[in-house]
Formats: structure tokens, C-alpha cells, sequence
């Protein structure tokens, strides 16, 4: 049986790779942010996580590691839907794609802020806009 051209495995090699690093960027943030002490006793100056208020006593346990996997499931899964409309418009999937990821970004400072988490967000970005450019000049010359 030969594989049509045009059509590729949702479980693919690089697909399982990007789902692998979103997982592990994911659980690495929640193990650090267990390490480091809540926001109530420290300020948000001196490189520390300060959590919303409410979020006190912090630990990783079975919701942050479900939270990781969701974290890691649901980029990827954004990713993927941001590559297949930059395969029908490049120009429109990344405008989508870079949107999209300002307003991820946006809910995650919701929740945590501080030069610490900061980093975090900076990484998850810079690794959602190199896929996002990967595939916008992948695919540009083929509109």
C-alpha cells in the first residue's frame, strides 16, 4: 500500500517531540516552582515566583503534573492546527499563531508573575515562534 503524499501521521516523530519538550518545559516549572518558597514571604524584586493571591504553600503533586500534561497536550495540539493553516495560508496561519501565543502568554502572567516564571514564558515562546517561523517559511512559497 503506498502513503499518499500530502498527508502525514498525526503521531509522527516530530510531533511526539514537540509534545515531549511542552511536557517537560511544563513539569520542570512545576518541580522549580515547588522548590522556591511562595510569594508571601519574599518580594517579587529579588527573582522570586509570587504567586496570585490565595496560592499559598505551594507543592507539586498529582494536579501539577496533570496540569503539565494538559500544558504539553494542548500547545501541541495548537501547534499542529497552527501548522495546518499555515500549510493553506502562511501568512494568515502565523498572524493566528502569534496572536494565539500572546494571548497564552497573557493568561499565564494572569496567574504567575515574577522575573522567575518570566523565563519560563520566554522559553515556551521562543520555542512556539522557531516552530511557527519553521513552518511559515516552509510553507510561504508554496501560496
Amino acid at each position: 500500500m503506498k502513503k499518499e503524499e500530502g498527508k502525514e501521521r498525526l503521531l509522527s516523530i516530530s510531533t511526539l517531540i514537540l509534545f515531549g519538550t511542552f511536557l517537560l518545559i511544563g513539569i520542570v516549572f512545576y518541580v522549580s516552582l515547588s522548590i522556591v518558597k511562595s510569594g508571601q514571604d519574599i518580594g517579587v524584586t529579588n527573582g522570586a515566583v509570587a504567586l496570585s493571591p490565595g496560592s499559598e504553600n505551594f507543592k507539586f503533586g498529582l494536579e501539577e503534573t496533570i496540569f503539565a500534561l494538559v500544558f504539553g497536550l494542548f500547545i501541541t495540539g495548537f501547534l499542529l492546527w497552527i501548522k495546518s493553516a499555515i500549510k493553506k495560508n502562511a501568512y494568515l496561519g502565523t498572524t493566528i499563531g502569534i496572536i494565539g501565543s500572546i494571548m497564552i502568554g497573557y493568561a499565564f502572567y494572569l496567574k504567575y508573575k515574577g522575573s522567575y516564571s518570566t523565563g519560563f514564558m520566554v522559553v515556551t515562546s521562543l520555542v512556539i515562534l522557531v516552530y511557527i517561523g519553521m513552518n511559515f517559511f516552509r510553507y510561504r512559497k508554496e501560496d
